[in-house]
């Protein structure tokens, strides 16, 4: 099993892990017994069933998970309580590119910024450099306004692009994917500051 491949039926096995131990954690369970429960989930979900493990299976519906994704949940199982305030300013910025990247990376409008993303291909450097100073930026404005965990994902994205951790060959891969996406986007629609302004 190479590396690639490893990492994706991690991210999935941790995604397994996390979604329990969210449910358990909310049902009151004890903290100790919730995190067993998802240790053994995580461990479970390789065990081949009929030739496939279930974790190869819902990789092969979704994908490999983004590094940005990966991060988010490990943070989640190191601090389960803690973990709102430092990743409200990811998420918010999940949902805002989200919403303008994938419409656009389907087709809808004149540019395709999924093309941006494979840098290591020959094709034009304005496209990629116009990507790579928007997330130095996006690091700057991390680092003084101390978002920890925004700066560890852009940080750690693009090295591990670099590295080839996943399989893709696009950046994009690695910062968003469609799970964390929507996972923001109802994170952020739920706690949205201006919801209450907008009753009648």
């Amino acid at each position: 099993m190479n590396i690639q491949t490893l990492t994706g039926l991690s991210g999935i096995s941790l995604l397994f892990s996390v979604i329990l131990l969210r449910v358990l954690l909310s049902l009151k369970v004890k903290q100790q017994t919730a995190y067993i429960g998802a240790i053994i989930i995580f461990a479970v979900s390789f065990i081949p069933i009929f030739g496939i493990s279930g974790n190869y299976y819902i990789r092969g519906l979704c994908n490999d998970l983004s590094i940005t994704t990966l991060i988010l949940m490990t943070y989640y199982v190191i601090s389960p309580h803690d973990s709102r305030s430092q990743s409200r300013p990811l998420l918010f910025l999940i949902t805002i590119t989200g919403l303008f990247f994938y419409p656009a990376a389907l087709g809808f409008g004149p540019i395709d910024p999924y093309a941006w993303g494979f840098l290591n291909q020959n094709q034009g450097l304005f496209n990629p450099l116009i990507l790579l100073i928007i997330l130095a930026i996006l690091m700057y404005i991390a680092f003084k306004k101390q978002y920890i965990l925004l700066l560890l994902c852009l940080v750690l994205a693009p090295f591990a692009y670099q590295t080839g951790i996943l399989e893709s060959k696009n950046i994009w891969d690695y910062l968003l994917d469609p799970v964390i996406f929507f996972y923001a986007l109802v994170v952020s629609t739920i706690h949205n500051p201006f919801r209450k302004n907008l009753r009648l």
